[in-house]
Formats: C-alpha cells, sequence, structure tokens
C-alpha cells in the first residue's frame, strides 16, 4: 500500500491469507460472501449489499449474541479491483473516517494491507481504545477462514474456524532470538529464521533453522491446528528424539496461545510437563515464553524470544 502514514490519524492492520488476490478480494466485494465473516467473532451479518463502483454503497449491518444490532455502511471512494479500495464511513461512531484496502500477491498467497484514517487525532484514540486490534483482529481470522475453505474438503472433516484463522496469523517468514537459563544458571542465547505456511487452510507448519542456547546448529518443526475443541500439534526438534504434543487454549483476549505438552525433565530421570505460550503483540512481531511445571505445581519460565517478521525482500 503506497499511501504514506499519519501516525496521528492512522490505525492499520496486515494480514496474509492463504488464497490469491482475487479471491480475498471478492470476499470484501461480494454481499454473499461477506455474511459469511464479517465482524468480530459472534457477530453475524442477516443482510449484506454491495454496490462495487464509486458512489456505490458497502453495507453489512451487524447483529450480537443477544439480538442487538450495529449499523455498518460504507460509500466506497475507489475501487480497482482485485488490488484496492477505499471506503469512507458513514455514521457513528467515526463518521467520515476512510477505510484503505490493499490486497497484494505474497508468497502465503494475499498480503492484506488495511489503513483506517480518522478526521481527528481524537476519533483515532477512540477507535484504538474500543477494541480496534481484537475487533479487527477477530475478523480478519474469520475472513481468513471463509477464504481457506474449499468445496472439495474431507467428508469427515469440520468446517474451517476462527481459530484456524487465528493460526494463519503465523504465515510468513521470520528471525527469532530466545533466550534461557540452563540447569546451572548460566544465560544463553540462540537465534535463527522461522518459514510459516499453510496446509489447506486447517493446519500451519512452521520450520526453523538456527542456533541451540550456547552454540551449536538446530532444526525444529511445528505443525498446528484446531478440532473444534482445542488447538492441537506437534513439536520435533533435531536436538532430541522426544516428540512434543500439544493441547492448547486461546486467552479471553486473543492475544496468546498456550500450548501444554509432556517431555524429558531436566534431572533426565522422569517425565515433566510444559507449557509454550505465543503472544502476538502486533502482524509483524510475537514472543515466545517456555515453562516447565515443578513438584509444587509451580510454572518456572526458562525459555523466553522474540520473533519478528522480515520484509519480503529479506525472506527471499
Amino acid at each position: 500500500m503506497d499511501t504514506q502514514l499519519d501516525t496521528a490519524h492512522d490505525l492499520v492492520l496486515t494480514r496474509r491469507l492463504p488464497a490469491p488476490p482475487e479471491a480475498v478480494f471478492a470476499a470484501w466485494t461480494e454481499a454473499a460472501q461477506l455474511q459469511d465473516w464479517w465482524g468480530p467473532r459472534g457477530m453475524t451479518v442477516p443482510v449484506a449489499r454491495v454496490e462495487l463502483r464509486p458512489g456505490g454503497v458497502h453495507e453489512a449491518p451487524m447483529r450480537d449474541t443477544e439480538g442487538r444490532e450495529y449499523p455498518c455502511r460504507f460509500t466506497i471512494l475507489e475501487v480497482a479491483a482485485p488490488h484496492r479500495m477505499v471506503m469512507r464511513t458513514e455514521g457513528e461512531p467515526f463518521p467520515g473516517a476512510t477505510l484503505t484496502l490493499g490486497f497484494e500477491p505474497d508468497p502465503a498467497g494475499t498480503r492484506l494491507d488495511i489503513l483506517w484514517r480518522h478526521p481527528t487525532a481524537e476519533m483515532r484514540d477512540q477507535h484504538r481504545v474500543m477494541g480496534f486490534a481484537r475487533g479487527w483482529g477477530e475478523m480478519l481470522d474469520k475472513l481468513t477462514a471463509h477464504v481457506a475453505t474449499t468445496r472439495d474438503v474431507c467428508p469427515m472433516s469440520l468446517p474451517r474456524s476462527v481459530e484456524h484463522g487465528w493460526l494463519h496469523r503465523l504465515l510468513g517468514e521470520w528471525a527469532y532470538e530466545n533466550s534461557c537459563t540452563a540447569p546451572d544458571g548460566q544465560e544463553m542465547t540462540a537465534a535463527g529464521r522461522e518459514s510459516f505456511r499453510s496446509l489447506g487452510g486447517y493446519w500451519v507448519v512452521g520450520e526453523a533453522e538456527g542456533t541451540m542456547p550456547g552454540g551449536g546448529p538446530a532444526r525444529w518443526m511445528l505443525t498446528l491446528g484446531h478440532d473444534g475443541t482445542r488447538f492441537r500439534g506437534s513439536w520435533a526438534g533435531s536436538m532430541m528424539g522426544h516428540l512434543f504434543v500439544y493441547a492448547g487454549t486461546l486467552s479471553e483476549d486473543g492475544s496468546t496461545l498456550s500450548l501444554d505438552s509432556e517431555g524429558p525433565g531436566f534431572d533426565g530421570t522422569g517425565m515433566a510437563r510444559y507449557r509454550d505460550e505465543i503472544e502476538m503483540v502486533d502482524d509483524d512481531t510475537r514472543l515466545f515464553r517456555s515453562l516447565v511445571q515443578g513438584p509444587d505445581g509451580a510454572w518456572t519460565l526458562f525459555m523466553s524470544g522474540t520473533s519478528r517478521r522480515l520484509p519480503m525482500a529479506a525472506a527471499r
């Protein structure tokens, strides 16, 4: 997106989606598709209307689980299918704010850039405080699940869900830096690169290559999915023969995925319970924490790290 940012008035999001720009653009501009995904978690859209032309209407009023309705009407200002659309809000709570959408090809499928520009800094701050990051994050999770859905799915499979959409926030290329505490108290660091891809919209598969804490090469593979009840997955690394099998949940605010597993204890005499946490700080930054449970039931942090998304040129 070539629009210059105004930090006092703008809010932005970027998401990688496992579908081509034409499919993602259609999901935004076809009324029947809007009804399938528009709105945060728990919201439905009984009716939608799109007039795909400058001056046309883009309308998708939302209804919550208690039957309350929330108007959502835009006037379309610009259309350059399938790569760009600009709309202006009509009515409260953000009258006159513009929404610019960019749909660009990406190794994952599409990079969707979202820019909200508000007439005043006060309106921008109000939008942020009202839950911009969480609400739009949940809506894009639903969009991801929607565009990943295919007609030739296995008859035993579950529909793709907002949880599958959340996992696709990981798509792309990352650089990580980790630190950990050895049993003797020594602090050690590790670094490397990660690559995450979608597997059918149901699974996210990650591969990494870098260094072990304290030195030496390391590679690992991670799979994550959702079975309709809990997050499921596995982790395997080149440094050990144990396969960690995950069962996990998402925090109430939708920022942190907690994954529980069992593996060899640090003392080498038995098994221990582990918890890995993945926290999405924003579209391009995530935190990692690994904890082990002691005999007293308390959890102790022994590894933490930060992953930062690589620009497309650096990822090649």
